[in-house]
């Protein structure tokens, strides 16, 4: 397996720092290993993948579509800036869409990309003459243990004032990001099995400015007021630690839909996660609206609007993953490189 992560090494473009702790583990002797056959089976697959990987775009070390890697071009240029190198490895351009593989190590050796890093929508790239608009995206790839980095794929399309696409005709780009969000933690909840029995009929609400939402009936929702505010439950009325940082701080019934708050304790700057409401049977209950907010103090809050009865509830249980803390990492990396035809 050292052999093929020696070819991947050689084609993807890492630090100086980073290259030296990978060669330094390669190096080390490995001695009185013995392993099982189901290990050996399992690693005998995984050189298999490295090196199927490796050979398809010659600097992959993190999983990307298959598409995407036979059109792929090389790149391989770097910046470095508060420790952390960025490497745009390889890039396209194809029918109007930019897309490139990014990747992130710290040459400081601290870990802080272990858990993630986020360019907190911090990235740009240069645009083609006439875009108005950039619609960016960014999709983590994952963390590389043995390469002490982490992957990004990133797409951006261009539009003009009416909407239409606009090509990135241009050979040569700039790839930038001013800052990093890292250093966040990782929590979950699995099987939670709330008391349902004290959960009010008639909780006590309020109202707030909604940041943002999602689901189907989320426009539709009918506790809108005016102004941007909309009715929620008032943070306090049902309180249950779920998870580090993560707390459920109000429940209860609004007409026939359950309310189900969420308060995030702590103060990242991009605290989040994912709740879902599962049946006896494990089926998730429907959520048609969710709506964020924060109180007066900057406390962040998440409400899941259920369909399902005060019945139907005592039987279940909560399951979720939530992602919490960090900082943020101000810098300014820069690649600027050309495509070709």
């Amino acid at each position: 397996m050292r052999s093929h992560y020696r070819q991947a090494m050689e084609a993807l473009v890492l630090s100086p720092e980073a290259r030296e702790r990978i060669g330094t583990k390669l190096r080390r002797p490995r001695r009185g290993m013995r392993f099982r056959p189901a290990a050996v089976a399992a690693a005998a697959v995984l050189v298999l993948a490295l090196g199927a990987t490796a050979a398809a775009s010659g600097v992959a070390l993190h999983e990307l579509p298959a598409v995407v890697l036979q059109s792929l071009q090389p790149v391989r240029l770097s910046d470095t800036d508060q420790g952390i190198t960025m490497t745009v490895q390889s890039a396209t351009v194809e029918n109007g869409v930019f897309t490139a593989y990014i990747t992130l190590t710290d040459d400081e050796g601290r870990s802080r990309l272990e858990q993630g890093a986020d360019f907190y929508d911090s990235y740009r790239i240069s645009a083609p003459f006439g875009a108005n608009l950039l619609t960016c995206g960014c999709e983590p790839l994952g963390y590389d243990a043995f390469s002490e980095s982490y992957g990004y794929l990133i797409t951006i399309k261009a539009k003009d004032g009416e909407g239409g696409a606009v090509d990135f005709s241009n050979k040569k780009f700039t790839f930038s990001a001013r800052q990093l969000l890292v250093g966040q933690a990782k929590g979950q909840i699995v099987a939670l099995r709330p008391h349902w029995s004290s959960v009010p009929l008639f909780p006590a609400d309020t109202t707030r400015y909604i940041l943002g939402g999602s689901g189907e009936g989320f426009k539709t929702y009918n506790g809108w007021t005016s102004g941007g505010e909309a009715l929620v439950l008032q943070p306090g009325g049902w309180e249950l630690r779920v998870t580090e940082g993560v707390s459920i701080s109000a429940a209860g019934f609004v007409g026939e839909q359950f309310h189900l708050q969420v308060r995030y304790d702590g103060t990242g700057p991009d605290d989040h996660g994912q709740v879902k409401l599962l049946t006896p049977e494990g089926g998730e209950v429907p959520c048609p609206v969710s709506l964020s907010f924060r109180d007066e103090d900057g406390t962040k809050y998440d409400e899941h609007i259920y369909d399902i009865s005060s019945e139907e509830l005592s039987g279940c249980t909560l399951a979720g993953e939530f992602t919490i803390g960090g900082y943020l990492l101000d810098g300014d990396w820069k690649v600027t490189f050309a495509l070709e035809n």
